[in-house]
């Protein structure tokens, strides 16, 4: 089982307010921070559904086992684009760290074992942690597709705060974005 937490959440958010009261067609501050909590509940919704960060930020990842394919192709990572491992560490039941970060390396978003490494031994009642960097860069990196599923999801969310809507699904044109984005795996 995989556990991924934020240790550095993003410095800045996707899109500015300006560019969603536009998208929203508001012109006026009375709604600003409505506006803000929106865009960060659609920005970490977006997030969860996508297997993505937007903009960049520090995650650790927490297995409790290695992962089958580590050995072969490497490890999936959950969460995506990575920008880099900063450490793999193997803590022992204790809480002792052991860094491992130099067994490893990146490729195509997948934590590889180094060529002519073994894998390391579990302890037992132990677990690995993962830090990586995540995300496009900063917000004017984010591409253009996803900075419309999130207008497109604060939309939706806006507009059901008036119909009495307690949740709002993923609307199809975020669905359609997403599915677009998804790749071919072999």
């Amino acid at each position: 089982m995989t556990q991924l937490t934020v240790i550095s959440p993003p410095a800045e958010a996707p899109l500015s307010l300006d560019a969603v009261k536009a998208f929203l067609r508001i012109g006026h501050d009375g709604e600003d921070a409505l506006v803000e909590e929106m865009l960060q509940a659609a920005r970490e919704r977006l997030e969860q559904v996508a297997g993505l960060a937007l903009v960049l930020q520090t995650v650790q990842l927490c297995w409790r086992e290695w992962p089958a394919d580590l050995t072969g192709r490497g490890a999936r990572l959950p969460i995506g684009p990575v920008q880099q491992v900063e450490a793999v560490r193997l803590v022992d039941e204790a809480g002792s760290p052991d860094d491992q970060t130099s067994a490893f390396e990146l490729i195509c978003d997948r934590l590889c074992l180094k060529p002519w490494t073994l894998l390391p031994a579990l302890p037992t009642g132990g677990r690995v942690e993962i830090e990586l960097q995540v995300g496009f860069g900063a917000a004017d990196d984010v591409p253009e597709d996803l900075r419309e599923a999130l207008l497109r999801l604060i939309g939706a969310m806006y507009r059901a705060r008036t119909d009495g809507a307690a949740s709002v699904g993923l609307p199809r044109q975020v669905q359609a974005i997403l599915d677009a984005r998804k790749q071919v795996r072999l």
